[in-house]
């Protein structure tokens, strides 16, 4: 994302109150992608669609939680993919190699849909044969759509064309919103054939930018399947990393206790859920401080330091620039804590507002509030992962993400015994502590790049 973040950057040389809004919107609204946006335009969907039938059924809609069942999984699948793929586009275009990139992504496209689709069908046969015809046919077609949304969204967020990104994120978002209007007469299948929709125009648009940015030499290139071109602790380390952010909410629909059944197959979690996807629309202004300063000016630095690596710089030399990136770290982090810090102390105090306006128990305060902290720790933890990917540190970026799955599971099994006090208390901790320990394992390897530069290489 490092082009977008310098084209960003540039708008800052305004130095105006309005021009800062700007690019921080801009960087909010990318950084953020599908993931965050889709929370709001569905929130929106079920406040418009369904409010008449009051706040508890509005949340615990079988059409929210099929689109959150939807969201989850999806994530967690392609994520088998994702970090493969990214790391293949990226060594493409270090070598140059544009044009193998838009055929193996042709590819990989074809391959998700195949997997993503015998998944949704075994689902289908195994689990959903009870339930009506069109709902399970539109939420196989969605979930191969969001596989493939996915897949999409990482050569997007490589491209400088911010404005043409936020604007197709935005128009498929409010189809969305402004189609559940008509189609909600037509209940859950009527929404979630808007959620198809959107999801749609948001693939092809993405698609579109894609055959523009890349040319290609052939149709199809399954090079990224090539033994040289698998890295399975990418893999894992993409598995884990969704599994650990999602693990507690599965654990929270598991429990008889705490969930409800939803149509027979889904379950949901009516004291768990609803906080922490609020919660989650906070993360938007430090994702959108991440973007700004680790993908533009941590990265500046770090392209500067194996610069004079790799042109034969002295060590003094070497050592200043290693220093100068270090400092683009702090600063990182530093940004990173004030505007999230600031965001959530805004929301701590709109909080009681918050879930009165959605006519919600009390109750939800404290979860909430949990939950505001968890998912703004959450944005250090990606931070420190980024940056463990560019120095290519991946033992210690799967063992960061694998600790996040299993302190999560572990402390979410505790807080379920321990009661509704505790609850949101399993992801909060998790993220905290492997966070913490991520920056702890950065701070030590940064302190030793050279040597770590100079001797630990393959020769």
């Amino acid at each position: 994302m490092a082009g977008i973040g310098f084209e960003l950057k540039k708008m800052l040389k305004n130095d105006s109150w309005f021009g800062l809004l700007k690019t921080y919107a801009y960087a909010g609204a990318i950084s953020s992608g599908p993931w965050v946006l889709s929370i709001l335009g569905i929130m929106l969907v079920g406040l418009l669609s369904i409010s008449n039938k009051g706040a508890t059924n509005t949340w615990l809609g079988e059409f929210l939680v099929s689109v959150t069942w939807l969201m989850s999984f999806s994530l967690v699948l392609s994520s088998l993919l994702q970090l493969l793929f990214t790391r293949f586009m990226a060594d493409q275009l270090y070598l140059k190699n544009d044009h193998r990139i838009l055929p193996n992504f042709i590819a990989a496209l074809g391959l998700s849909t195949l997997v993503s689709g015998l998944v949704a069908i075994t689902c289908w046969l195994l689990w959903f044969r009870s339930l009506d015809f069109l709902y399970c046919t539109l939420m196989l077609m969605n979930f191969v759509l969001l596989c493939n949304v996915w897949l999409a969204v990482i050569f997007v967020a490589g491209m400088r064309r911010y404005k043409t990104i936020v604007v197709v994120f935005l128009v498929s978002y409010l189809s969305i919103v402004v189609l559940s209007t008509f189609f909600k007469s037509a209940g859950t299948n009527g929404l979630l054939t808007t959620v198809l929709i959107g999801h749609a125009i948001l693939l092809f648009a993405m698609l579109w930018m894609i055959f523009q940015e890349y040319s290609a030499d052939r149709l199809l290139r399954f090079e990224f399947l090539q033994r040289q071109n698998i890295f399975p602790i990418l893999i894992f380390i993409g598995l884990f990393f969704n599994m650990g952010v999602w693990v507690d909410k599965w654990m929270f629909w598991a429990a008889p206790s705490t969930s409800n059944d939803i149509n027979g197959v889904l379950r949901a979690s009516v004291i768990y859920d609803l906080p922490i996807f609020l919660a989650y629309l906070s993360i938007i202004p430090g994702m959108a401080s991440f973007l700004l300063r680790i993908e533009t000016d941590f990265v500046a630095t770090y392209q500067s330091y194996y610069a004079a690596v790799n042109h034969g710089a002295t060590l003094g030399q070497i050592e200043e620039k290693r220093e100068e990136m270090t400092q683009s770290i702090r600063h990182a982090y530093a940004e990173i804590i004030k505007v999230q810090g600031v965001t959530v102390l805004l929301f701590f105090i709109m909080a009681e507002d918050i879930i009165n306006w959605l006519e919600l128990s009390p109750l939800y305060v404290q979860l909430y509030y949990v939950d505001l902290l968890a998912t703004a720790i959450q944005v250090l933890f990606l931070a420190t992962l980024n940056i463990f990917f560019y120095f290519n540190f991946l033992k210690q970026a799967f063992w960061m993400s694998f600790g996040l799955f299993a302190l999560n599971t572990l402390f979410t099994g505790i807080s379920l015994i321990l009661g509704p006090a505790f609850y949101g208390y399993g992801f909060a901790l998790a993220i905290f502590v492997t966070t913490i320990a991520g920056m702890a394992v950065l701070s030590n390897k940064i302190n030793r790049l050279e040597y770590i530069t100079f001797m630990l290489q393959r020769v």
